[in-house]
């Protein structure tokens, strides 16, 4: 971890619990106790905290003074602007994406609305379901044979999740059978992306978290500029979408071993599918 990503850490961890110790940041770190203590110098010069015997407490500024806590930059809609979109292709993308889940599996949902329309989908059997999503949460808290375990963090009201250091250390302490995640845009040159760095890292966690990684996105999402980079789509096993008609596309996926669903054919796909079905084969029957 670079200097500049330890400092941004440490800092987002005091921003949520006003406190650390030095033993503390050397293990998250993975640093010597000397280089903590190093850290925390610079921290304090900078004005983020003040050091105490052991540790450090965060120090709150007042309205308008500037501070070294990273800007929460948030690109992108809302939950509620996001979960108006595609209704339709949304919900068949899910119900295509439960042929995927056994009973007994251990799943982790992000906060897309893609995987809000999944969780609604889900049948009250036995499942373990990880999500920072509030409204996932919400809507699974009334099947009671699915589990729901919640990621804290710091609580973002625009997204209705929860994002940062806390939550994706959280991850680190599970191993997951599959990890259902969306994206704001993907795309052959730039990968899979999303449109702010917060829920980029923390679906690079969730991603080094599962042990099977599958792709819910609309055609929306394909050849859209986003802010974020979160993996190339090599990483991921499964893309479950609506249509794809980018053929080249679908070619660069196919060699990087991605398993593409298609719950809605592209037109071409249509025309060749009628095709095959058109007076030759009405000959046969």
């Amino acid at each position: 971890m670079l200097p500049v990503e330890r400092h941004r850490y440490i800092t987002e961890i005091l921003s949520q619990r006003g406190r650390i110790l030095v033993q503390e940041v050397a293990q998250l770190c993975r640093i010597s106790l000397e280089t903590a203590r190093r850290d925390l110098a610079l921290l304090e010069k900078r004005g983020v905290l003040l050091r105490s015997h052991g540790g450090a407490v965060f120090m709150e500024h007042s309205a308008g003074e500037k501070t070294y806590v990273p800007s929460q930059i948030e690109q992108g809609e809302s939950f509620r602007d996001r979960s108006n979109q595609s209704p339709d292709s949304k919900t068949r993308i899910a119900k295509r994406a439960l042929q995927l889940i056994n009973p007994g599996d251990c799943l982790l949902l992000d906060s897309s609305s893609s995987s809000w329309f999944l969780a609604r989908q889900l049948p009250d059997i036995q499942l373990v379901v990880l999500t920072n999503s509030v409204h996932i949460i919400q809507t699974l808290a009334v099947k009671a044979n699915v589990r729901v375990i919640g990621l804290g963090g710091e609580y973002s009201a625009k997204y209705e999740d929860f994002v940062g250091v806390l939550a994706e250390q959280m991850l680190k302490e599970f191993v997951i059978n599959k990890l259902f995640f969306s994206c704001h845009g993907i795309s052959h040159e730039g990968g899979i992306r999303e449109s702010n760095e917060h829920h980029a890292r923390l679906k690079q966690q969730m991603l080094l978290s599962s042990e099977h990684k599958i792709l819910l996105a609309d055609s929306s999402k394909f050849g859209r500029r986003s802010f974020a980079r979160i993996c190339h789509y090599r990483e991921i096993d499964t893309l479950i979408t609506d249509h794809l008609e980018d053929e080249e596309f679908r070619q660069e996926l196919a060699w990087s071993n991605v398993n593409v669903i298609e719950v809605s054919p592209s037109p071409l796909q249509k025309k060749t599918k009628n095709s095959r079905n058109g007076p030759l084969a009405a000959a046969h029957n």
